[in-house]
């Protein structure tokens, strides 16, 4: 069972220090780490199953929504999981046996929520996914494959009056603005990220008291960017050994697949978590000396131009999820929220 507290007024009892936080203003966390907006065409995150409580006070997080992970989610009192990987890619009848039906009943009997953020959290720029271009030091880093690009928009008014400093600051202070400027005529102009204009519309009506008549225009520049891996280059060029050395101690695997050929030395280096064998053209192009990813298949292993290391999908993402629950932790302040490790599904045998 799932603890549960009560509001009185506006307050929700704490529990061991960590305070009730309603689940929709949990969700909008989520979004707000993993924007919905940026996922692929043929991806499904957001919410996988609607829970049927209001609050909690406990937030899981794993890769997988495995029936073995969300009991121990469920066990344990969490009221909303995030995963990485959807439940499903399209809707499906409930009516077989299997892992699918399964997390359906387990999940709906807790009165949890669960969601996914995978494509969408796949490309935040600098965002966990990104990892390992941190822990490599890449420097001069740009993105192998762009999703999807976008441009602010320039949104102006008239008032008679001036605005004073004190509502130009609260507006200018809003995420997604980039600046708050206005004539001697009495025009106002704000540069503010599409995503974002919704809301700074509404602060504006409410410092007002008003709505006023907004003229928009979408700009060209500056272009902000999402997409698939990165690549950039080494602090300094490492020989084969010293660079392999140092990929074995971020990469928590006991074997690594190795094709394509092998490089004297390393400079240049395209990585992207989970399944990236078809961005191996793109780090070869981008002037890669390896490329780092989960998943090779077989012919694409035979043809590439470049160094490939399969680390296993397993071994990427499951990083990027725990670095994502300590994220999920400082903004979440009074919400106790913690990491379910997962297991990779493969095991490797060494012959004797």
């Amino acid at each position: 069972m799932l603890p549960r507290g009560k509001p009185y007024g506006s307050i929700l009892f704490m529990v061991g220090g960590y305070k009730y936080m309603k689940i929709h203003d949990i969700l909008s966390i989520f979004t707000k780490l993993a924007p919905e907006e940026n996922q692929s065409s043929w991806d499904n995150c957001g919410v996988q199953i609607a829970g049927t409580v209001s609050e909690t006070y406990r937030v899981g997080v794993a890769l997988e929504p495995t029936p073995e992970t969300l009991s121990k989610c469920y066990e344990w009192g969490a009221g909303a999981v995030i995963t990485h990987h959807p439940l499903y890619m399209k809707p499906k009848a409930p009516n077989a046996e299997g892992m699918y039906l399964e997390v359906l009943r387990q999940t709906i009997e807790a009165g949890a929520w669960l969601y996914s953020a995978h494509t969408s959290l796949d490309t935040r720029p600098g965002g966990p996914a990104f990892w390992l271009g941190d822990k490599l030091g890449l420097q001069f880093r740009k993105i192998l494959e762009i999703e999807t690009g976008y441009t602010p928009i320039e949104a102006s008014f008239y008032t008679e009056d001036p605005i004073s400093r004190e509502a130009a600051d609260i507006w200018a202070n809003h995420d997604g603005i980039h600046s708050v400027s206005q004539s001697r005529t009495g025009e106002v102009r704000l540069v503010c990220e599409e995503a974002d204009w919704n809301d700074v519309a509404n602060k504006i009506e409410f410092s007002l008291g008003k709505r006023p008549l907004f003229y928009i225009r979408s700009l060209t520049a500056p272009r902000r960017e999402v997409g698939f891996g990165e690549v950039g280059t080494l602090a300094a060029p490492l020989n084969w050994n010293d660079f392999m050395t140092k990929l074995d101690g971020l990469i928590q695997r006991d074997a690594l697949l190795i094709s394509g050929p092998q490089p004297e030395t390393v400079s240049t280096v395209a990585y992207c978590g989970g399944s990236g064998s078809s961005l191996i053209d793109k780090a070869a192009r981008a002037g890669a000396d390896v490329f780092i990813t989960g998943d090779m298949k077989y012919h694409p292993a035979v043809e590439t131009p470049i160094c490939v290391i399969d680390v296993g999908h397993f071994s990427l993402e499951e990083e990027m999820m725990r670095l994502f629950a300590e994220e999920l932790d400082g903004e979440l302040d009074d919400v106790d929220v913690r990491f379910f490790t997962g297991t990779d599904p493969f095991r490797v045998h060494v012959s004797k």
